[in-house]
């Protein structure tokens, strides 16, 4: 490698260090895969670099050519991501074939398993196609030995169907890997007899790099989902017998002192519980909500009586709208519990759910005994008080889970005003199986 292209590798490498520094400190959206993207874009670069151009009066070409490779990656990166998100399966595999040739321009490509070809884009005969078996050496000798392969004698290749119009003449194959294992193999194929230039050979090879970056991180992206989705469900169980638990209290005392109210009471909340067994998954209507909470407001108002008077207001558009599952009944509980029950006179409880752009915004309001500020510092401490906390930690632990930590619960009080407790939801319509 002469002087100049050195000092091109080493400006290249540079520019690319730049870049990461930049995502570490900027970090943008998705910034652990765009740093992979980088780092797969530069060791496509780098090896287009100096596997092609060791000629000085190359050097301009290289320029040249070094750029495009990189945005030849940047490409591919982010256009067969969404793909590999649903795992490396026939569907996927082809469409990312598809991508690939139609970047690289080469005459074929081709992902397999360890069995079979998953996907096939370009000229060939039916040998290739999607779904068919491992047929050469080559391909097994890197399913065998994690090593890349290249076939530059066209009778490895030959095709012996009769007539067929583009025969494949060379190939690379190297290995895709998944955690440190050989999972199938990837191809770049050339319709021509002369050898496969060192540039294909590694560009193909940065190429399987970058596909087993994206596995690693689409199966990374996969554990996380898993794991929220666990964590919702753990803290959507916890929330269920606290809610019980008070409605059964109410129940038992009503039932000294008025049986009839009492079994009404019960149908409620056998009605209650029939709808909350039937949902399935974490998310529910906005209108399911509603329903929830007026069953809920049903028997605490036959607790309080006249001294709880409750103002809703709905704007219609919302009601179709996706929520996560018991968000509302336990900020309505204690905006009940912690802020009206203990007045002496008549409380109201505000209920207010609007479309503000893009996003459904809910307002829950007493005019309760209010908190003070260090109260209200530590009100999302689990357990703090009297069970204060297990209801708003509960909610803006799920909220934060699902959709970030700038859609946290919003509180407002004062000591002797009440309380507003604000919660922001992305607006998205309900689909089934949520």
């Amino acid at each position: 490698m002469n002087r100049r292209t050195r000092a091109l590798v080493f400006a290249t490498l540079a520019v690319s260090g730049a870049i990461l520094v930049w995502l570490v400190w900027a970090r943008p959206p998705q910034a652990v895969l765009w740093a992979a993207l980088v780092v797969a874009a530069q060791v496509i670069l780098v090896a287009v670099l100096l596997g092609r151009h060791d000629d000085e009066d190359d050097l301009a070409p290289a320029v040249l050519e070094s750029i495009t490779s990189f945005d030849t990656s940047l490409r591919i990166g982010e256009e067969t991501m969404p793909y590999l998100k649903q795992g490396l399966n026939f569907e996927s595999a082809q469409k990312i074939c598809e991508i690939i040739r139609q970047i690289t321009e080469m005459d074929a490509v081709a992902i397999t398993d360890d069995k079979v070809i998953l996907g096939f884009s370009g000229v060939g005969c039916r040998r290739h196609q999607q779904g068919g078996p491992i047929l050469t050496g080559a391909t097994r000798y890197v399913l065998d030995t994690g090593e890349a392969r290249v076939v530059n004698d066209p009778r490895v290749l030959t095709c012996d169907e009769p007539g067929c119009p583009h025969p494949l003449k060379a190939a690379v194959v190297t290995p895709l890997k998944f955690r440190g294992k050989v999972v199938g193999t990837f191809k770049l194929y050339r319709a021509t007899n002369a050898p496969l230039p060192t540039y294909v050979v590694r560009l193909a090879a940065g190429i399987a790099a970058l596909l087993g970056i994206q596995m690693e991180l689409a199966e990374s992206e996969r554990q996380r989902q898993l794991v929220v989705r666990a964590r919702l469900e753990a803290l959507q169980a916890q929330i269920r017998p606290h809610f019980l638990f008070n409605v059964l209290n109410t129940i038992i005392m009503f039932s000294r002192t008025d049986p009839e109210r009492s079994r009404e009471l019960l149908v409620n909340l056998a009605q209650f519980f029939r709808r909350s067994l039937t949902t399935r998954g974490n998310m529910n209507t906005f209108q399911d909500e509603l329903e929830y909470i007026n069953i809920y407001l049903s028997l605490e108002q036959a607790r309080f009586g006249e001294k709880l008077q409750v103002k809703l207001k709905v704007d219609p558009r919302v009601t179709g709208a996706s929520v996560p599952v018991l968000t509302l009944q336990p900020l309505v509980e204690n905006a009940i519990v912690h802020g009206l029950a203990p007045k002496e006179d008549t409380g109201v409880l505000g209920i207010r759910a609007r479309q503000v752009g893009d996003h459904l915004h809910i307002l829950i309001a007493d005019n309760g005994i209010g908190m003070d500020r260090e109260t209200q510092r530590r009100v999302f401490e689990e357990g703090f008080g009297t069970n204060m906390g297990l209801g708003l930690t509960n909610v803006n632990e799920r909220l934060i889970s699902l959709y970030g930590p700038e859609y946290r619960l919003r509180i407002r009080s004062s000591p002797g005003r009440g309380t507003a407790i604000r919660l922001r939801i992305p607006l998205q319509q309900a689909t089934q199986g949520d």
